[in-house]
């Protein structure tokens, strides 16, 4: 084994040159074991990576050396933010063979492959991309692999080994990757053409230069691909926010240009990070402050200077604003005041009360002193509402109490600037702030009867006949039992309106039947912020549902809400089992007797793998305020899905690869089909049609002159098969198997969109 090592050293060191498949005799290398020629790799490619000079080495690592800095780097008062990320700087070259290639990487000039042919033919060779961005791979010829991905060589690399040999498996990797040359100009430390990493991003790359100078805008860095395709990237989307979606990574040829900053804004005061930004056109105060980390707690927010640049007067104007809105045009810098609290010995009491006005802080300490000494004046009892400020704490809090339930509010002790407001009976409004109003309106029962539908403000203990007197409801019309709902805690009693005593819980609802009027129930899952089973008039239309769930989430795909109806999927399973029971018997007859029956086999078996659930859907628009929602009335059992925003479109059917791929605008109906390998041989390319997200279906059109369906996220693309049969006697079921294809299409739409929740 020593014997042939040193052999084998001696031999390379005379083929420095070349690669390790050229550089050994093949009578060698059929005298070695697997040992010993994977001992021989490794000491060619030892030798190979110090003999290489600097601009034949194929990678280069971002090696660091990081600059010394004092201070911390969240302390930038004074300063302009950002500019330090760039302190460190790349100091050596070394070859990279440990990071993983993605399939997407592009393929440039002085890249090394590795092909392994294995079968009735076994080879290795290490093929070196050249100048003219070819590969000689022997016996085959020039290969032209420069600007495909790595997956798009191996693709091709195996159609041709395919075609050449037969039996012969090929395997394809990349040995040695070389380095990206780009442009780096503008306003940089030290702007030039560097050779960077293979898998440098924008920012990796502006570390070769130096990092940016301070000139230099950080917030509109552009990089122009040789196809004269443009990217803007925002250092502040990786810096302040941690996203770095548009932080690309570079090829070669890229050009980084760095214009110069426009406007730089300093803030000062309360905030968390005080420095020197770096603003956009139409940014304002509010995108400052996020900027500099948010408010401090002691932070005025409704007291803040800016200090502008007046270009008519040639003067600087200092203003003070109560606005976050406020745009930063010419601003030079904005400080924000510390909030301070003069101190004060009074409570603002108002409403229906006898002698509204200011009382004793000193005097009242807890809530249920005050009350006790207030006289009322047809009060709604059932909700008041404290609000104050912790001045110790700097906590604005809001409580509300019922004064005919006293365990709401003997705890509460009282602050001084206190506000507090009891509302009229028959009014039931509420002067308190926004914040406030919200927490009512959150906290109202909604009451249901056939006289109309009522919001009641409560809070604590309360009765349902309470309300009821209140309203002067008429109940001799109306069942005595009545279903109460409490959404957040998946409760619902069905009980006799007089027993119903509750403590009050946020969207609370109360439904009475009467004898024209019953009640259904209807569920709703998904992206909404209280999904579950709801109890409603037989009249409620979806609108109606959608004001007791709260509000939608923010990634809910509104287009594309699924309502699915009992008696829908009933009749669409009965379709389903008499057209299968149809196709049964004819193919049993058929084969009975030894005839064809082509691919109505196919359409059978698809039809058996439709679920049940996934049947139903009644079709249509029911985003919230729609025509759609507005109008359709719910029936009891049905369900309604809100689909998280899947961004992607769907390709079913006679494609070689059905497949869900992201949406992008510029995607059609044609270009979506290819990138799903193109139509299969029976593709029945005249009924190709498009499943809207909303379960619309439009037929694709062929002709040139007609616009053609426009995608949008959640669509499905369906290519149908063209049913062959060569027994005439079938040709009568084909509508059948169309019904059954059709379904079997429709419901993997379904289980497709309602699969993003």
């Amino acid at each position: 084994m020593e014997h042939y090592k040193k052999y084998l050293l001696l031999a390379l060191s005379l083929f420095p040159f070349y690669s390790f498949g050229q550089a050994i005799d093949p009578s060698i290398l059929s005298q070695l074991s697997p040992e010993q020629i994977e001992m021989a790799k490794d000491a060619y490619a030892s030798k190979n990576s110090t003999d290489k000079s600097v601009e034949e080495l194929p990678v280069i690592d971002e090696s660091l050396v990081i600059k010394k800095s004092s201070g911390d780097s969240n302390k930038i008062a004074g300063k302009k933010y950002g500019y330090d990320f760039f302190s460190s700087m790349p100091t050596s070259l070394t070859a990279v063979g440990d990071l993983p290639l993605p399939n997407d990487y592009i393929i440039s000039l002085r890249d090394q492959f590795t092909v392994i042919l294995t079968g009735s033919k076994d080879a290795l060779f290490n093929l070196n991309v050249k100048l003219d961005g070819t590969i000689l791979f022997p016996e085959l010829g020039s290969v032209s692999v420069v600007g495909l991905s790595f997956k798009e060589v191996k693709e091709k690399l195996s159609q041709l080994i395919k075609q050449a040999y037969i039996g012969v498996n090929i395997d394809v990797s990349l040995q040695n990757l070389s380095a990206k040359k780009i442009t780096i100009v503008g306003a940089v430390n030290t702007p030039g053409t560097y050779l960077v990493n293979p898998f440098s991003t924008i920012t990796g790359a502006l570390a070769y230069s130096g990092g940016i100078s301070e000139i230099g805008s950080l917030r509109d860095i552009k990089l122009i691909r040789n196809n004269k395709e443009v990217f803007s990237f925002d250092l502040y989307d990786l810096l302040i926010k941690g996203n770095r979606s548009n932080d690309l990574t570079i090829e070669a040829g890229d050009t980084l240009l760095i214009n110069a900053a426009s406007q730089f804004v300093e803030i000062t005061g309360a905030v968390k990070r005080p420095g020197i930004y770096e603003v956009l056109e139409g940014e304002t105060i509010n995108s400052l402050v996020d900027f500099a980390l948010g408010f401090n707690q002691t932070a005025n927010k409704s007291n803040i200077s800016v200090s502008f640049l007046d270009l008519n007067e040639a003067s600087i104007v200092k203003k003070n604003v109560d606005t976050l809105d406020q745009n930063l045009q010419n601003a030079l810098s904005v400080n924000v005041f510390n909030y301070v609290n003069e101190p004060s010995a009074n409570i603002l009491v108002q409403g229906a009360i006898e002698e509204p006005g200011f009382y004793n802080a000193l005097k009242y300490r807890k809530l249920t002193d005050l009350i006790n000494d207030l006289k009322f004046i047809d009060v709604y009892p059932w909700l008041a509402v404290l609000e104050q400020f912790d001045e110790n704490k700097l906590i604005k809090s809001t409580v509300l109490f019922n004064l005919n339930d006293p365990n709401t509010y003997t705890s509460v002790e009282l602050l001084p600037n206190s506000r507090i407001y009891f509302a009229n009976i028959d009014t039931r409004s509420f002067d308190v702030s926004e914040t406030s109003r919200k927490l009512i309106t959150e906290y109202e029962l909604r009451l249901s009867h056939r006289q109309g539908n009522f919001r009641l403000p409560v809070y604590g203990k309360y009765s349902v006949s309470s309300f009821i007197n209140l309203l002067g409801l008429d109940m001799s019309d109306v069942d005595n039992i009545a279903t109460y709902v409490s959404p957040l805690k998946n409760i619902v009693v069905n009980d006799n309106y007089k027993n119903m005593q509750y403590i009050a819980e946020k969207y609370n609802t109360v439904n009475f039947r009467s004898f024209d009027n019953d009640l259904i129930e209807v569920s709703i899952s998904g992206a909404v912020d209280f999904p579950g089973t709801y109890v409603l008039n037989d009249d409620a239309t979806i609108e109606d549902l959608y004001q007791l769930v709260g509000n939608f989430k923010n990634q809910a795909y509104l287009k594309g809400i699924i309502l699915t109806r009992d008696n829908i999927r009933a009749r669409q399973i009965k379709s389903i089992e008499k057209s299968k029971e149809d196709l049964n018997k004819v193919i049993l007859t058929s084969v009975q007797k030894g005839e064809n029956i082509g691919d109505i086999n196919l359409i059978r078996a698809l039809s058996e793998s439709i679920e049940p659930e996934n049947l139903g859907r009644l079709a249509g628009d029911f985003t919230p305020k729609s025509q759609g929602s507005i109008n359709t009335i719910l029936f009891d059992g049905d369900t309604i899905i809100v689909p998280k925003n899947p961004n992607a479109v769907n390709v079913l059917g006679e494609v070689l690869n059905p497949i869900a791929f992201e949406y992008s605008k510029k995607l059609t109906i044609t270009s979506a089909i290819n990138q799903a390998g193109g139509y299969q041989q029976y593709a029945d390319k005249r009924r190709v049609y498009v499943i809207k997200a909303n379960g619309i279906v439009k037929k694709a059109n062929r002709n040139i002159f007609v616009r053609n369906v426009g995608l949008e996220p959640g669509d499905t693309i369906v290519v149908p098969r063209k049913i062959i049969t060569n027994n005439p006697g079938l040709e009568a079921l084909l509508p059948v198997t169309q019904i059954l294809s059709d379904l079997a299409f429709s419901a993997a739409a379904i289980e497709s969109l309602s699969n993003t929740n």
